[in-house]
């Protein structure tokens, strides 16, 4: 008869769980990290934007790599399309494309205009809270986002947080 010992499972097991318990905490911090990087590159003045006309494509190539990202937290559940049409006109429109793809994936949305860090300007708000999967239209007037009403025309940082604070995509848009 073959003489065969038996391998005590137990430590092996616990091993496995410890070494599970702390890649597990290490890819969570990793995208904490990541997503607070990308909050403090939102919250940084207008630099260059992404041209698109007025049914939301991108022309010309001028593309501003930082503009309509979606943040770490959000990758898979959110999609953005760049604000269109940018630059914008004071007396047109301006949109924004969020589709939701995610179950409760997204706590309501708040957008505002960052012109620097102590003065933002509310723009718009969806209470719903989760947002439901689909696609949210944000149509905003350019005239809001302008820091004065009186001379509008420049560089603005938009930025689209849910409702813990949580940026969920940001951009730049120029008013002319």
């Amino acid at each position: 008869m073959l003489n065969v010992e038996r391998i005590p499972v137990m430590p092996y097991l616990k091993t496995l769980i410890t070494l599970f318990t702390f890649s597990f905490l290490l890819a969570a911090c990793s995208t904490n990290d990541s997503q607070r990087e990308f909050e403090r590159e939102a919250f940084t003045l207008p630099d260059g934007f992404t041209r698109t006309n007025d049914r939301g494509q991108v022309v010309n190539e001028q593309v501003d790599p930082d503009d309509w990202r979606i943040g770490p937290f959000f990758q898979g559940l959110a999609v953005v399309d760049p604000a269109f049409p940018n630059p914008v006109l004071t007396n047109g429109r301006l949109s924004i494309n969020l589709q939701v793809t995610g179950v409760d994936a997204v706590s309501g949305v708040r957008v505002f205009v960052f012109h620097d860090l102590n003065n933002f300007g509310f723009l718009y708000e969806d209470l719903r809270t989760p947002l439901p999967p689909g696609l949210i239209s944000i149509n905003l007037n350019p005239l809001d986002i302008a820091r004065f009403r009186e001379n509008p025309q420049g560089l603005y940082r938009v930025i689209v947080e849910d409702f813990r604070r949580n940026v969920i995509t940001y951009g730049d848009i120029k008013i002319e």
